[in-house]
Order: C-alpha cells, then sequence, then structure tokens
C-alpha cells in the first residue's frame, strides 16, 4: 500500500471514482440528478467515476456538496469511517467482553451461528421481492402490498431507467444484455443500502443473470408469483400491449416454453402464490397469511 507521501495522481483517480459512485449509490441518486445538482456534465461524472479524468477540487467539492458530503470525504483513504454506521461505545464493550469471556472453541462456534443470524435478521427486515413472469401481478400486487403495509414500492426496471436516464429499449440497444444485467446488478445492490422495509418488484428475466438472483435469494424474502400460461397472456394484452404477438405469431405457445424453462429459478422464491384465480385482495391477504406481515412494518 502507498503511502500519503507518495500517493500519485492514478491512485486518487481511482480512489474518488469509488468514493463518488459509493455514496451516490447509498443515497440512491442518479448520474443525472448528481450533475444537475453539481452543474457538470454526466460524461465528466461516468469518466470520474471510471478514474479516467482528472480530480479537480473545485469540480469535486461541487460534487460533494450534491451527495451531502464534505470534500475530504471523498479524499480520505479506504479505511476512512466517513459514512460508516454510527456506533455504540457501551455496546462495543459489551460484545468485547463477551467475546473475551469464550473460550477459543467458544468463540470459533460462535462466529458462524452469529453471522447466520444477521443475515436472516437483515434479509427479514429488507423486504419482500417478488419473482414471476410478465403477466403475474408483481406490479400491481407489489403496489398494493406496500400501500397496505405502508411501505415503499421499488420496481428494479424502473430504478434501471433512473440511473441510466434512459428506456430499456435504448439500454438494450445501446449496450446490449451484458450492459442491462451490469445495470440490474447495480441497481439491486443499491437496494441492500436502504435501512427501510421495502417491496421489490424484480424482472421475469432476473433468472437469466445469476449475479442478481443470488442476491435477491439472499438478501430478500421472496414469493414466486404464479399464473396459468393464458392468465400471463391474458394479463399483458389487457395492459393495451401487442407486442407479443407481433414478436411470436404462436404466443401462447411461447409463454409456456419461457415459464417452463424459468421454474426451477422462481421455485427457488421461499413461498409461491397462484394468482390465476384470485383477485388481488385475496392474493394480499394470501401473501400476508404465509409471510405472517404485521399490519404496520417497522424496523427493529
Amino acid at each position: 500500500m502507498k503511502s500519503a507521501e507518495t500517493l500519485d495522481s492514478d491512485d486518487l483517480a481511482v480512489r474518488v471514482g469509488r468514493k463518488v459512485r459509493t455514496l451516490r449509490d447509498l443515497r440512491g441518486l442518479s448520474r443525472r440528478e448528481v450533475v444537475e445538482a453539481a452543474g457538470i456534465s454526466e460524461r465528466y461524472l461516468i469518466q470520474l467515476e471510471a478514474a479516467e479524468s482528472n480530480v479537480s477540487l473545485l469540480v469535486l467539492s461541487r460534487i460533494a456538496t450534491a451527495l451531502g458530503v464534505e470534500l475530504t470525504d471523498l479524499l480520505m483513504d479506504d479505511g476512512a469511517t466517513a459514512f460508516a454506521r454510527p456506533t455504540d461505545p457501551s455496546m462495543d464493550e459489551s460484545l468485547g467482553a463477551l467475546i473475551g469471556n469464550m473460550s477459543r472453541a467458544e468463540q470459533k462456534g460462535c462466529v458462524p451461528a452469529l453471522q447466520a443470524w444477521l443475515n436472516e435478521r437483515r434479509r427479514s427486515q429488507r423486504g419482500v421481492a417478488l419473482l414471476g413472469l410478465r403477466g403475474a401481478g408483481k406490479s400491481t400486487l407489489g403496489r398494493l402490498l406496500a400501500a397496505r403495509h405502508n411501505v415503499p414500492f421499488v420496481s428494479v426496471t424502473r430504478e434501471i431507467e433512473r440511473r441510466t436516464g434512459i428506456g430499456l429499449d435504448d439500454l438494450f440497444n445501446l449496450g446490449g444484455p451484458d450492459a442491462y444485467r451490469a445495470m440490474e446488478n447495480e441497481a439491486i445492490n443499491a437496494l441492500l443500502n436502504r435501512d427501510d422495509f421495502i417491496v421489490v418488484e424484480t424482472a421475469g428475466g432476473i433468472v437469466a443473470n445469476k449475479e442478481a438472483m443470488a442476491t435477491i435469494i439472499s438478501s430478500f424474502r421472496t414469493i414466486w408469483l404464479k399464473a396459468s400460461p393464458e392468465t400471463h397472456l391474458q394479463r399483458v394484452i389487457n395492459q393495451g400491449d401487442m407486442r407479443p404477438f407481433q414478436a411470436e405469431p404462436r404466443a401462447l405457445e411461447h409463454v409456456r416454453k419461457l415459464l417452463l424453462s424459468r421454474e426451477d429459478e422462481y421455485s427457488r422464491a421461499e413461498f409461491a402464490v397462484d394468482t390465476t384465480d384470485l383477485t388481488p385482495e385475496a392474493c394480499l391477504n394470501e401473501i400476508d397469511r404465509i409471510m405472517d406481515l404485521p399490519a404496520t412494518l417497522t424496523q427493529t
């Protein structure tokens, strides 16, 4: 590791780019929102985050203001705790005493047990993620579930569009599936930094993105919203979207094959609800029942 005295411009550019990107993700800000607040070009911000631009203190100061931090927060090394979670000295002391009084064998056994407990607690408190093919009811039920429990509803697709500032069709045209999956991973990872309980609508094709799927399964309580092929197709048509017929003359057969090919991945969800013959209200009641969701969701 280089000392402060030997830190060169390349090191600084990498550090600053990483800090800006991390802070932007933590605050859920798109590049467009940051550049508008800082009065800089989006191209400069992209180059800055990629460590491909010269670091200007004047511009960094404006970016820091846009991100709600001090200029020094962007310049401190990775070991600094500028935006770490606050600590409780008394709790730190209690935990230290507890661990200090354990034998080496007890400490060794405690770590995986504590990690498993912590992972499950965080997963249950982050929120609910809805999986399923288009037309299963993710958007409708997601919004209704969020409203019922007075928590935010987040669509991963909308988050990707907000972050990139362009529609999905343009994103695919410009960068192809790889660009989309990279942005899908970025949007989902940013959700993990939130402190509130949320209802997440995933994209139907998330099963093709192993990293994104693994993150959702391990980080949220999950529900696979199922429906018959006929129901899937009819709901899409009811939304006014005739693209399934334009892209595939045998649309129903295509939906059947798609459901079959994705079934194993969707079934990794913790729960499943078949929405085919249920009203939205009945679906919500079933979700509340199987997940044992309280009327009001709060973090503890």
